[in-house]
């Protein structure tokens, strides 16, 4: 169970998919942060998908950190979630001095410059790199990983040279990317990539997924994807 509130940014697909992803790379003794958590859906899919014993989130927008920590209480998940209302760039947040094994991210995807903002804030920041850009969530996982820990985030298509530079930059080497189309015959529009921490250059390209078939319906390999992990 979810609440959402439709004045701050709701999830979408881009969720589903990074958590299901990330689930792959989640050990029992991990500790997890989602950074940019919203309303606590990934953390929250994370614990339905691996045994992880800890798994945080941070969150600049007030009521949208107070909706997640709502949600985990809602599916009785206290004892192994954590919520943090602050800024990923204040790296005198207490939660900055944990080290992580597992940091995960679905960042705003859209640069200041580039289309129309909202003009409702809270949902203009959550597409936008208004208070946060793509170099600041990057800054911070690698600040937060410990050597070999995985960092793993969905982004769209177009900005994925950017990403890949970007990650080397702050010493996360991208080892493999999934490219995501909406159907077969259409671009990519999205796609997962993980890192690690200090690792040598090596990355491992998987086979496509695509979302939809041609009749609109979810295809057999997508529900397949979102099937694989489930602990509960």
């Amino acid at each position: 169970m979810l609440k959402q509130n439709k004045e701050l940014f709701c999830f979408g697909i881009d969720a589903v998919l990074l958590a299901n992803y990330a689930a792959n790379f989640v050990q029992k003794e991990h500790k997890v942060m989602d950074l940019g958590c919203g309303n606590g859906i990934i953390p929250v899919l994370l614990s339905a998908k691996c045994a992880a014993g800890q798994i945080d989130g941070v969150e600049l927008n007030k009521e949208s950190a107070m909706l997640a920590k709502e949600n985990i209480a809602l599916n009785r998940l206290q004892h192994r979630l954590n919520i943090f209302c602050g800024d990923l760039r204040d790296y005198a947040e207490p939660w900055q001095k944990t080290r992580y094994d597992v940091v995960v991210s679905n960042p705003p995807y859209i640069k200041c410059t580039d289309g129309k903002i909202n003009n409702k804030v809270s949902l203009a920041a959550a597409k936008h790199e208004l208070t946060c850009t793509l170099a600041d969530v990057l800054l911070c996982a690698q600040r937060l990983l410990k050597a070999g820990g995985s960092f793993i985030m969905i982004h769209r298509t177009q900005r994925l040279a950017e990403i890949i530079e970007k990650m080397k930059q702050n010493h996360i080497e991208p080892k493999e990317l999934l490219l995501v189309y909406p159907k077969a015959g259409k671009k990519s529009n999205l796609f997962l990539i993980r890192g690690i921490k200090g690792a040598k250059e090596w990355i491992n390209v998987l086979p496509p997924l695509f979302i939809y078939d041609e009749q609109g319906q979810y295809t057999d390999e997508f529900k397949a994807f979102c099937r694989q992990n489930n602990e509960s």
